[in-house]
């Protein structure tokens, strides 16, 4: 089978994520997997074809799409469909493909996605990572049924009746898409968790070098938060918590990443004067994976103001280290319930400060405990989510249409 992935996420060359681990399944399988994507880097540039890590890649050039503001986004976003449909004619005409994935966000590129199924004769799997403009509408970003609510509602229901299927992040998005889109069949919509490829072999970590290059506590329970620093984790609750335990030797923390709220997290840290937490930007991959691999908890974070069922990629990251998760997440989403169901962490409610302390001390003080759920993690991991698992469910799903 020949497929088509369509991605604004498609890393650099010999990097990782969500959809290259998902095509190598593919690939593996001895599929032929073809991407094209948008890429920022390359601005003005033309559009290149080049073979990367045994897959063939479209990179079109656009402006920046993530960690930009609004307004920057939606004009990049309403021509990219456009410009992606000009390069996939020129360089994969002639192509035959069987297959078409996407994911969403964003839901912009439904009239894309309609030409490319109709001229391939192709199926159509979308991968719903973020359900718009609902998302944006919880954030307050803009309001409900003002004329960009209507516009992206009308791309969003476009996208998800030209998809074939759709496949959701746990079973609370897919109850949320049927009860908010009662058009679709509840057949054309299937749980497809996000996935990764397993660390092939244990990390060796050199703890006490780790920690003393970055000034970490030797004997400290190390909790890590890191990624996409944006609104909807609100952050404001994770320093006051950071500041509640500022006398507390027990627990530190590292923060790092980027995105529209590492300004603040950086002049919050500096007026409270906090001494417990460690603040970096983007790593080098090996870097992080030293820091991931010597911290203990990693952190959840979903802002109540979330209606929508959200779920975190990190948590993957954690469970491929075995690290136990501390979820403080709003009850729209089901991955604290995940958590707490294969033992492998704990849940609160966000915004309860006090339930959130305890744990972070319970967390510092049982390491026992902390390291048992950190088996279940890695468990949990090859159980559920797992590119092959991924995998599976997708072609599963497509031998039904």
């Amino acid at each position: 089978m020949k497929v088509l992935l369509i991605s604004i996420a498609w890393p650099g060359p010999g990097e990782r994520n969500l959809y290259t681990d998902l095509m190598t399944a593919f690939v593996s399988k001895g599929h032929q997997v073809m991407v094209a994507c948008s890429d920022h880097a390359t601005v003005g540039a033309r559009p290149s074809l080049n073979k990367e890590d045994g897959i063939q890649v479209l990179r079109i050039p656009s402006a920046r799409i993530a960690k930009t503001t609004y307004l920057k986004k939606a004009v990049t976003l309403l021509s990219l469909g456009r410009k992606m449909l000009r390069s996939i004619r020129e360089f994969y005409g002639e192509e035959s493909f069987d297959l078409i994935i996407a994911s969403t966000p964003p839901v912009t590129l439904s009239a894309l996605f309609k030409k490319l199924k109709k001229n391939y004769k192709a199926r159509f799997y979308l991968l719903v990572k973020d359900i718009w403009p609902q998302g944006s509408v919880d954030l307050g970003v803009f309001r409900k049924y003002s004329i960009i609510w209507q516009f992206l509602r009308y791309h969003e229901k476009a996208t998800y009746r030209v998809a074939d299927v759709l496949g959701t992040m746990s079973p609370m998005n897919r109850d949320y898409l049927l009860k908010h889109n009662n058009y679709l069949p509840a057949g054309k919509v299937q749980v497809c968790p996000n996935s990764i490829r397993p660390t092939d072999k244990p990390v060796t970590i050199d703890h006490t070098a780790i920690r003393h290059r970055y000034g970490i506590p030797d004997k400290a329970c190390v909790f890590i938060f890191s990624g996409n620093l944006a609104r909807g984790h609100g952050l404001p609750f994770l320093v006051e918590a950071m500041g509640k335990l500022a006398d507390y030797p027990d627990a530190y923390f590292l923060i790092g990443g980027s995105g529209t709220h590492f300004s603040y997290l950086k002049k919050a840290i500096q007026q409270m004067n906090l001494q417990n937490v460690l603040l970096y930007k983007r790593l080098p991959a090996e870097d992080f994976k030293q820091l991931l691999g010597t911290s203990d908890v990693g952190l959840i974070l979903l802002d109540k103001k979330y209606t929508i069922p959200q779920f975190p990629s990190r948590l993957l990251s954690y469970l491929d280290m075995q690290k136990p998760a501390l979820c403080a997440v709003n009850s729209n989403t089901d991955i604290g319930t995940i958590v707490e169901e294969y033992a492998c962490g704990k849940s609160i409610e966000h915004g309860d400060l006090d339930a959130f302390t305890e744990q972070l001390k319970y967390f510092s003080e049982n390491t026992v405990e902390r390291k048992s759920m950190g088996v279940n993690a890695g468990r949990l991991l090859e159980e559920k989510y797992t590119v092959q698992e991924a995998y599976g469910l997708i072609m599963e799903q497509l031998e039904h249409i």
